[in-house]
């Protein structure tokens, strides 16, 4: 039995870990709880890893306040505490989910997610059952959405274009796994930036499952703006949920809208109304291009923007893969007159591109 302050970073494989996470995780009731929750808290910090069964409890997590934090499409948020240490996002969902097909829907979605491994992808760390509600917990993320994170006096050049970039690397590592992880439902809502300003995708493949939960497909709420202003034309020209099939290219197109996205500051299409912006996203339009002196000064040169158009041209075999957008990242950057910024935006490209085995792209 490893006892509290033991080093328990020598543990390389996962499956050992959570044998021993599994054993620790018994008896929690017990004179040894504080010793169990710390040894708990310090292999999943080390490891990154909690056993999936059964699921965690009110006696290894509990909410630091009554009411939510946010709210969204999903459910509701609440900052949790998890093993007395690490503090964390528990998101219940709006309805409960008694439709067995919707369930094993949601259940194979969490899977995905549970498995997933990359520092620009949001972590599950499990689900939580604290009596009837079902919450999803990950990380918490300190400076909250990446559209609150540039609000927030982050949105200088090299804020925009790394977190651009992170985010980029993170649908490349989903389109790259077999069979590939199409997110469905990406926009700046759903990109969260870490304490250390660094930004991971959340809330990936469930959007489906929430609008079959919540019956959206036969509801008007589906035909208003909502994530219309990110989505590919093939998604918004259906009856229903149902026949949206998303894709690998309907993400990029996605992408290319939060470009836009990031350097205004703005949604695509700001100040239009819902009814125009279905119609705008029907006919798969590109907002008109920025062009503020402070919109330029963020990085929205001439190919950056000749960029954002490619990822979001009409016909999806058109639209560039993720891996054809960091290959031509370089170039876009290129065409800033700021020599100090291209320096330090190529150091940070031939990491990323490093880390993605990519480096004969530099």
């Amino acid at each position: 039995m490893l006892d509290r302050g033991a080093d328990v970073s020598g543990y390389g494989n996962s499956e050992t870990v959570l044998t021993i996470m599994a054993q620790f995780r018994q008896n929690m009731e017990s004179s040894e709880r504080d010793d169990r929750t710390a040894v708990l808290c310090a292999l999943y910090s080390a490891h990154k890893v909690f056993p999936r069964e059964p699921p965690i409890n009110h006696l290894e997590i509990k909410k630091l306040q009554e009411e939510a934090v946010g709210s969204g499409g999903f459910g509701s948020c609440w900052k949790g505490m998890f093993l007395e240490r690490r503090r964390v996002a528990m998101k219940s969902l709006h309805e409960d989910i008694q439709d067995p097909k919707v369930k094993r829907r949601l259940d194979r979605e969490v899977k995905t997610w549970r498995d997933l491994r990359h520092p620009h992808v949001l972590e599950f760390i499990g689900l939580c059952e604290i009596g009837l509600a079902t919450f999803l917990v990950s990380p918490w993320m300190e400076h909250g959405t990446a559209t609150q994170y540039l609000r927030n006096g982050h949105s200088e050049r090299q804020d925009c274009q790394k977190l651009l970039l992170q985010v980029l690397t993170g649908i490349q590592y989903l389109h790259s796994l077999e069979p590939p992880v199409v997110h469905g439902d990406l926009k700046g809502p759903n990109i969260l930036v870490s304490g250390s300003g660094d930004a991971v995708i959340a809330d990936f493949g469930l959007s489906e499952v929430m609008s079959e939960a919540s019956g959206l497909e036969n509801s008007s709420s589906f035909y208003k703006a909502g994530s219309r202003r990110w989505q590919a034309p093939e998604l918004v020209n259906v009856d229903s949920p149902r026949d949206a099939r998303r894709t690998k290219a309907s993400d990029m197109f996605a992408f290319g809208r939060v470009m836009i996205e990031v350097y205004t500051l703005v949604v695509p299409f700001a100040g239009s109304t819902d009814g125009d912006v279905n119609l705008k996203a029907a006919a798969g339009q590109l907002p008109l291009r920025p062009t503020g002196q402070e919109v330029r000064a963020r990085g929205l040169n001439d190919r950056m923007w000749k960029l954002t158009k490619k990822c979001c041209r009409y016909e999806p075999a058109r639209r560039p893969s993720a891996d054809e957008v960091i290959a031509r990242w370089q170039d876009a950057v290129d065409a800033d007159v700021n020599t100090g910024f291209r320096a330090s935006a190529h150091h940070y490209l031939r990491v990323v591109l490093r880390s993605l085995s990519l480096r004969k792209l530099v």
